[in-house]
C-alpha cells in the first residue's frame, strides 16, 4: 500500500453499542409514570419544531390569516396540550384544530385524534371525531395554495383525522388485551401460590399431628404410672414415631418443588397400623377394612389414609376415651371411609386446636374427585369419604 493512501477506519460499532445499551438500561430502569412523561415532553419538543418554523417563515399559507405572534402562539399551546393528552382529550383538541387553522399544519391534529381514543379520555369519540374532521376539511377548503375542492377537502379531513382515531382504538384495544392477559397470569400466580401454601399447610398437618399426639398420649401415659412395666416398649413407640414424622418432613421438603408424592406417604396397608397405634395410646378403634383385591392410584390411597389419620386425631381431640369405629370398604366403583366415633365421657385431656384439620382434608379428597362429609350423627360424630376407585381429578402429582 502506498503512503499516499489512506486508512479508513470503521467506527466504534461496539462503542455505539454499550451506549445503546446503557441508555436501554436506564429506561428500563424508569417507571411507566417516568417513562409516560419522558414521552410527552419529547413529543411536545416535537411538535413544537415541527409546527413553529412555518408559522414563522410564512404566515399567510393558512385558512385564517393572523399576526405572526398569534400564529406562534397557537403553535407553542398545541404542542403544550400534548403534556395532558392522556387525561384531557378537549385541549389538544380545540388547539390542534386552531394551530391548523393558523399554521396549516396538520400532525397537530392528528395526534389529538390518535391521542383521545388510544387513551380513551373521550366516550363519544365518533362524534368528535366528525367535529374535527369537519373542521380539518373548513380549514383545508381555504387555504390560499389549494384549489377548492370540498370532495378532496373533505375525503383529506376524514383521512387525517378517523384514521388517526380507529389507529388509535386499535392500539387502546392492543393494550386492553395485553393487561387482561398480564391480570390473568398474575390471578394464575396467586391461586397457584395459594394452593401450593394450602398443600404444604395440610401435608405439615397431616405429617406431624399424628404422630406427636401420639407421642403426646404415650409420654402422658409413661408420666400417670411410672412404675408400669410396659413403659420401656412405649418410650420406644415414643422414639419410633419421632423418627417416623422426622423422615416424612424430610422427604416432604425435599418432593415439594417437585409436586409429587414423597416415597413415605402411606396407602391403605398402612390404616391397621394406624388403628394399632391408636389403640396402644388407650383409644378403643375397631375396624373394618375391606379393599382387598381393588388396583388403587397412590393419590387415592394416601387420601384414604390422610382421612382416617385426621379422623382419629379429632376423635382423641374432641371423645378421649370414645369407641371408634373405622369403616374402609369398595363400593360402586368408590372408596368409602367412615370414622365414627361414640358420645364420648367428659373430656380429660384438652389439645390446641389448628382449625386446618378438615379443611385441608377436604380439599385433599376433592383433588382426587371425591367428597367428605363430617357432621353429627346418631349417637355421635361421623366422618365420611367417598373417593372414586379412578381418579376423575389429577392428585397432588
Amino acid at each position: 500500500m502506498s503512503a499516499g493512501c489512506r486508512v479508513l477506519r470503521s467506527p466504534d460499532i461496539g462503542g455505539m453499542r454499550e451506549t445503546i445499551d446503557r441508555w436501554r438500561e436506564r429506561w428500563d430502569s424508569l417507571d411507566q409514570e417516568r417513562r409516560n412523561r419522558v414521552v410527552d415532553v419529547t413529543l411536545s419538543a416535537t411538535l413544537l419544531v415541527y409546527t413553529l418554523p412555518p408559522a414563522l417563515v410564512d404566515p399567510n399559507d393558512s385558512a385564517v390569516s393572523a399576526p405572526i405572534w398569534v400564529a406562534v402562539a397557537s403553535a407553542v399551546v398545541a404542542s403544550l396540550t400534548m403534556l395532558v393528552r392522556r387525561r384531557w382529550a378537549g385541549p389538544s383538541v380545540v388547539f390542534g384544530l386552531v394551530c391548523y387553522l393558523l399554521t396549516a399544519q396538520a400532525m397537530p391534529v392528528s395526534i389529538s385524534a390518535y391521542a383521545m381514543t388510544a387513551h380513551r379520555t373521550v366516550r363519544w369519540w365518533q362524534a368528535v371525531a366528525g367535529l374535527l374532521a369537519v373542521g380539518f376539511a373548513v380549514g383545508n377548503y381555504y387555504q390560499p395554495h389549494e384549489y377548492p375542492n370540498a370532495f378532496v377537502s373533505l375525503v383529506r379531513g376524514v383521512t387525517t383525522v378517523y384514521v388517526a382515531a380507529v389507529l388509535g382504538t386499535w392500539v387502546r384495544g392492543y393494550r386492553d388485551a395485553i393487561q387482561r392477559l398480564t391480570d390473568d397470569v398474575h390471578i394464575r400466580e396467586e391461586n397457584a401460590a395459594a394452593r401450593e401454601r394450602r398443600r404444604i399447610a395440610a401435608e405439615l398437618h397431616d405429617t406431624v399431628t399424628h404422630a406427636v399426639t401420639v407421642m403426646v398420649l404415650k409420654a402422658g401415659m409413661i408420666q400417670e404410672d411410672s412404675e408400669a412395666e410396659d413403659n420401656p416398649a412405649l418410650a420406644r413407640d415414643i422414639e419410633d414415631q419421632g423418627v417416623r414424622a422426622l423422615n416424612e418432613l424430610r422427604e416432604l421438603l425435599t418432593v415439594l418443588r417437585a409436586g409429587d408424592l414423597p416415597s413415605s406417604a402411606q396407602g391403605v396397608d398402612a390404616i391397621p397400623q394406624l388403628v394399632a397405634d391408636s389403640n396402644t395410646t388407650g383409644q378403643r378403634v375397631e375396624l373394618d377394612f375391606a379393599v382387598e383385591g381393588t388396583r388403587l392410584s397412590r393419590s387415592v390411597e394416601h387420601a384414604a389414609y390422610r382421612v382416617v389419620q385426621e379422623g382419629l386425631n379429632n376423635a382423641r381431640k374432641h371423645a378421649p376415651r370414645a369407641t371408634v369405629t373405622v369403616r374402609v370398604h369398595v363400593a360402586d366403583d368408590q372408596l368409602v371411609v367412615v370414622i365414627h366415633n361414640a358420645v364420648a365421657p367428659p373430656r380429660v385431656r384438652v389439645f390446641g386446636e389448628s382449625g386446618y384439620g378438615l379443611a385441608g382434608l377436604r380439599e385433599r379428597v376433592m383433588l382426587v374427585g371425591g367428597t367428605l362429609q363430617a357432621g353429627a350423627s346418631a349417637g355421635g360424630f361421623t366422618l365420611t369419604a367417598r373417593i372414586p376407585v379412578s381418579p376423575t381429578v389429577p392428585g397432588p402429582s
